[in-house]
């Protein structure tokens, strides 16, 4: 009990010390959005939040080396789940409560808006231990508790970042250790809960497909599945009335499939390499007769298609195959598809670490990928210009020259620099800053592409005991 308690509170007390410098991140679009969607569910109700965007609310901004106070010019209606509207709705409320002016960017709203995610990092590290746990407890448990809490990807996009990665994964954990143990009722509605979470919930279909295939009997889990829905339209419920299918719309349709047309979001896997090479990152742009998203999924499906073959001859009804199926999927999903955001590596990171406890052979690749998780999810600390900026500006300068060029004097236009002179000085300052971050991109990206072929490779090495035999997992 002991371990329990002093690495909960070193886990608390880090996150802590890490919320006075969250403020002064980079990168505050999503915790706009965030305190601005929560103050839209308290003002004007939860249910209009797929109806309209927010209104615009002053937010901190450290700028010339000081702080500021401006509202962000852009508007985004809000594109979670249901049941992630709930929670703003209960991080408003508390806002509303403890801030006056209802400051964004603040260590009061950090605190709060944060606090869901800090609180999902702690009931996913006591996931992984469960699962660890289930074929070699003791202390193996207790390193794996302790490895995920101490993660710096994981502890970044929580505390510093604010983002709710942590507020799926918790369930999502949970949900793999009820499938491994047979609770499959219990599984049904955590996947629930992990649907009207975030959209990313989708790519959890693998492991349940894997779970119906490898059950005896197999109708157990599928029976169970029912409970997914009811529980997930429950969620949904007050907001159908309210408006129909809008939450679909939003949080699914228009944010997974019509969004982001980018081969890559700073993700760094097969795509960003492609990126580095060519400068091009519009998805939609044909190679061989098909556009590379078309390539990304086709890749995606063949490479799952085969894991799944896979996984069913090796494995069979052993349970273990399904923490596996959980790790490699999900790993797939980041290194193979267009338009993966940088944070979807978060995703597999605890079912990696849940792996290297079980099977030394995982301990190369989780190590790469950590360090890419690392890079990831703190780009807009490194990063002045991403690899796709130049190309992008080459190809808008024409029309913004135009327009800039329109709306000035005749005075002022004849003073005004070339077309050609305006997109040589605007090139030298993209290279410029590209420069002083391309050969770490490249490092990054050639690093994320070793883990994952390694942790494929310790996966394909692996073999589970002979059936019948009662003796413990082998851990090697």
């Amino acid at each position: 009990m002991r371990f329990w308690v002093w690495a909960t509170a070193a886990g608390l007390l880090l996150r802590v010390l890490l919320l006075p410098i969250a403020p002064g991140f980079p990168w505050v679009d999503d915790h706009d959005d965030f305190v601005r969607w929560g103050i839209q569910a308290t003002d004007d109700g939860l249910l209009t939040l797929y109806d309209h965007p927010p209104p615009r609310w002053g937010s901190r901004v450290w700028q010339d080396g000081r702080w500021v106070v401006h509202e962000r010019d852009f508007d985004q209606l809000c594109n979670y789940p249901p049941l992630s509207v709930y929670l703003l709705y209960g991080s408003g409320m508390l806002f509303k409560a403890a801030s006056q002016d209802r400051l964004i960017n603040t260590v009061t709203s950090r605190a709060i808006f944060s606090g869901w995610s800090i609180i999902a990092d702690f009931l996913l590290a006591w996931g992984c231990a469960a699962l660890v746990a289930r074929y070699r407890p003791g202390w193996p448990a207790r390193v794996t508790y302790l490895l995920v809490l101490l993660a710096p990807p994981l502890w970044w996009n929580s505390a510093i970042w604010g983002q709710m990665d942590s507020v799926l994964l918790a369930p999502a954990v949970w949900m793999v250790w009820a499938l491994v143990t047979q609770r499959w009722t219990a599984a049904a509605a955590l996947y629930g809960l992990m649907l009207m979470l975030k959209p990313q919930a989708a790519l959890f279909l693998p492991v349940w497909a894997l779970a119906v295939v490898t059950a005896r009997p197999f109708w157990k889990p599928l029976a169970a599945l029912p409970a997914t829905l009811a529980l997930a339209l429950a969620i949904a419920l007050p907001f159908m009335l309210h408006s129909g299918w809008s939450w679909w719309q939003e949080s699914y349709v228009q944010n997974v499939w019509e969004a982001y047309p980018k081969t890559t979001l700073k993700a760094f896997n097969v795509w960003y390499f492609d990126l580095l090479l060519y400068g091009d990152e519009d998805a939609t742009r044909a190679w061989l007769g098909l556009t590379k998203d078309l390539w990304g999924k086709a890749v995606l499906l063949i490479g799952l298609g085969a894991g799944f073959v896979w996984l069913r001859r090796r494995w069979g009804s052993d349970a273990r195959g399904l923490i596996l199926c959980t790790a490699l999927s999900l790993s797939a999903f980041v290194m193979l598809p267009t338009r993966v955001h940088e944070r979807y590596l978060l995703l597999a990171l605890p079912f990696l670490i849940v792996a290297a406890v079980l099977w030394r052979r995982f301990w190369p690749g989780l190590l790469m990928l950590l360090a890419v998780a690392t890079a990831q999810v703190t780009w807009p600390s490194w990063m002045a210009f991403d690899a796709g900026r130049l190309l992008a500006f080459e190809r808008g300068a024409p029309a913004w020259y135009e327009q800039t060029v329109a709306n000035l004097t005749p005075e002022q236009r004849a003073r005004f620099p070339g077309l050609e002179e305006q997109v040589e000085a605007g090139r030298r300052q993209i290279l410029q800053a590209r420069a002083q971050t391309v050969g770490f991109e490249w490092f990054v990206t050639v690093l994320a592409l070793v883990g994952a072929a390694a942790t494929a490779a310790a996966a394909v090495s692996l073999k589970p005991r002979p059936p019948g035999t009662t003796a413990p997992p082998t851990v090697s």
